[in-house]
């Protein structure tokens, strides 16, 4: 922290001899009370996680508000690291130094860096990040090179660089690097520092970005060749992919089942999904850690053999290949069973459901097939009214 009480004297300084007259003053003052707010901040959680350690057997209600605070703390702190100019980067370069056709020496740099980005770096959404931040840590992942290249390319064509808070960083800042996003690795660079500035609330080490290697481009279009040539046939695990993949890594019988059945029908595995997850298909979130091995917390409430049955029947009844495959039959099933007919409390359910498409026609049955307009609202229509008729009969079977 003598570095945020040397930036904070200096402007006081600063202030005792001229006012401002320029934006450069201005400038400097704002990085200072950024950095002051960090300091400020840290000391506020400090103190909170303080009181909480005082209050360690004090009442449950004293002590679940001493856990807020603390909780409300960490955002503030982290909110303000969030908004710190120019934040640096540990990184280890990588550097050959030797190479034969037997060898290669490698020699190894700590360096703190900063990370900037442009408008044509690849967008990081915020679950790249949050599952990110699970993949840095994991011992199974590779540490391929990651790439970067000194902002200057990209100051010289008077393109706008920002860090990774979303500030400026102005033309002629030193040590700035530009990260060359390839498939494995553009997410990288935001997930680490996410990860960073949470260890730095938590008062934990800070990762290190470990073989990161420096290219140099002629121009920006050799930049782009480069990147495009090397991304352009890359990606990641595609639906049914990512749904064997799952199988393996978590051994559990829904991703298991899924991944047969999709198989087995030659269809898309978000419909295959539904078919088994009563009519909804899963969050990414619940696939990115099945690719893992891990099975989510409340994971969603399945039914295999209620799955099984309305295929089975499907099948039976005689709906074509492309129907039961389509997302249009399975949609239009859980729409109708998630009804509550007028007067009834209950849901028609799909144990209901299937004694409906049982009891449809031939007819029926080729022509909810051949509807290629409006398919789930249609498909859904004919449904209810089988479903209408079926119950008015049992009404005045009852009657009788």
């Amino acid at each position: 922290m003598a570095q945020i009480e040397n930036v904070n004297n200096q402007v006081t300084n600063a202030n005792e001899v001229k006012p401002f007259n320029n934006n450069e003053d201005m400038e400097q003052v704002d990085a200072a009370m950024k950095q002051q707010a960090v300091e400020e901040a840290r000391k506020k959680l400090a103190e909170k996680k303080q009181f909480l350690v005082d209050n360690t057997d004090a009442e449950a209600n004293i002590k679940r508000s001493a856990e807020t605070n603390v909780r409300k703390a960490e955002k503030e702190y982290l909110e303000a690291l969030k908004n710190v100019e120019m934040p640096t980067t540990q990184v280890e370069f990588w550097q050959v130094t030797d190479e034969t056709a037997e060898r290669m020496t490698i020699t190894k740099q700590k360096a703190e860096i900063i990370i900037a980005t442009s408008d044509y770096s690849m967008a990081v959404a915020k679950t790249n990040i949050e599952l990110g931040k699970e993949l840095i840590t994991n011992g199974k992942l590779e540490k391929a090179p990651l790439f970067v290249t000194d902002a200057n390319l990209f100051y010289e064509a008077d393109i706008q660089l920002k860090d990774l808070n979303g500030n400026i960083v102005e033309k002629g800042t030193p040590n700035v690097y530009v990260p060359v996003d390839t498939a494995n690795g553009y997410w990288q660079w935001a997930t680490y520092h996410d990860y960073n500035l949470n260890a730095i609330i938590k008062e934990e080490e800070p990762l290190t970005i470990e073989n990161v290697r420096i290219k140099e481009f002629a121009s920006l279009q050799e930049f782009a060749l480069y990147r495009g040539v090397n991304n352009v046939l890359s990606r990641g695990f595609n639906g049914l992919e990512k749904a064997g993949n799952a199988a393996l890594a978590t051994q559990h019988e829904f991703f298991n089942k899924v991944f047969q059945k999709a198989i087995e029908l030659k269809a898309n595995i978000s419909v295959v999904t539904k078919y088994y997850n009563l009519g909804k298909t899963l969050k990414s979130k619940v696939w990115n850690s099945a690719t893992l091995g891990v099975v989510v917390d409340n994971f969603p409430e399945y039914d295999l053999t209620i799955g099984d049955k309305i295929i089975t029947t499907l099948t039976d009844k005689g709906f074509t290949s492309k129907a039961i495959k389509s997302r249009y039959v399975i949609d239009a099933v859980s729409k109708l069973a998630n009804h509550t007919p007028e007067g009834q409390k209950q849901k028609i359910g799909m144990d209901e459901i299937i004694d409906v498409l049982n009891s449809l026609s031939e007819v029926e049955v080729k022509g909810i097939c051949e509807i290629s307009l409006n398919q789930v609202e249609d498909i859904y229509y004919a449904l209810r009214k089988r479903y209408m008729e079926k119950h008015n009969a049992k009404n005045e079977e009852q009657a009788a």
